[in-house]
């Protein structure tokens, strides 16, 4: 009964995202890997193929993340405001089952678009003059990983600040996963006892999102190990999981109006 719940507020999600035509957001993949195959063109073949890819693999991460911050922060607060989360909640389903089932949803929603400008991306360097290698399958799947850490980190703030806040907070936790470790190495190479706990705390709580990251090793034709793929995929999905159970704390105590 709780998986089915789940699933079916999954799919709700899922549909809903949908009916916001969230997927024109995959047409302008299409377009900016086009226009960047012709801002290219001129250049030599080898320099053509790496800075296509890394346009590419780069647009990727990022439409996948206006889609996790814009649509994740005002998605419980928009059900909150219709009353439509009471409607739901008087039924047999628990608020933890959904905030999962909303979790789950959104993370759908991104394993089809990744998938669809997974297969653009692909398609494009296969038809360019460049390097097509499959070793950009690590790089893409990596980035969904990423995606749906941060559906984590939006679907937590949406229980417990505005859409606008959780959407701000979700950017911050973002960029600093991206530079958690200098914010770390900066500390420590200040000499202050202070600033090299503070900023190793800081390093420990932020998630560290330079793990997904292997996009300039890819282009440049570096293979990624079967080992960092495990890791990194252990790491999200514990992590992730970690974020949800705070975020279903969080929703169970809420007063709901």
């Amino acid at each position: 009964m709780m998986l089915a719940n789940i699933g079916t507020l999954a799919t709700h999600t899922f549909l809903e995202t949908v009916r916001d035509r969230i997927f024109y957001l995959v047409a302008v993949f299409g377009f900016v890997m086009l226009v960047s195959t012709a801002v290219v063109s001129p250049l030599t073949i080898g320099a053509q193929g790496k800075i296509m890819s890394d346009v590419g693999l780069s647009a990727m991460s990022i439409f996948g993340l206006l889609v996790v911050v814009f649509v994740g922060s005002n998605m419980v607060r928009k059900e909150m405001d219709k009353g439509t989360v009471l409607t739901i909640l008087s039924k047999p389903v628990s608020r933890r089952q959904y905030l999962w089932g909303k979790f789950l949803g959104l993370s759908l929603t991104q394993v089809s678009m990744i998938a669809v400008m997974g297969v653009l991306f692909l398609l494009m360097t296969f038809l360019a003059p460049g390097d097509f290698s499959l070793r950009y399958l690590s790089a893409i799947y990596l980035t969904f990983l990423e995606m749906i850490l941060i559906t984590a980190v939006v679907v937590m703030f949406s229980t417990c600040v505005s859409p606008v806040l959780a959407a701000v907070f979700s950017l911050g936790v973002f960029i600093m996963g991206h530079l958690s470790e200098s914010i770390r190495d900066f500390g420590m190479m200040q000499g202050s006892e202070f600033q090299a706990q503070t900023t190793q705390i800081v390093y420990y709580i932020i998630p560290n999102l330079e793990i997904f990251n292997v996009r300039g090793a890819v282009v440049h034709g570096a293979p990624v190990s079967g080992e960092h793929l495990f890791f990194a995929t252990i790491y999200g999905l514990c992590y992730s999981s970690i974020l949800l159970i705070i975020g279903s704390s969080v929703f169970a105590k809420k007063e709901l109006r």
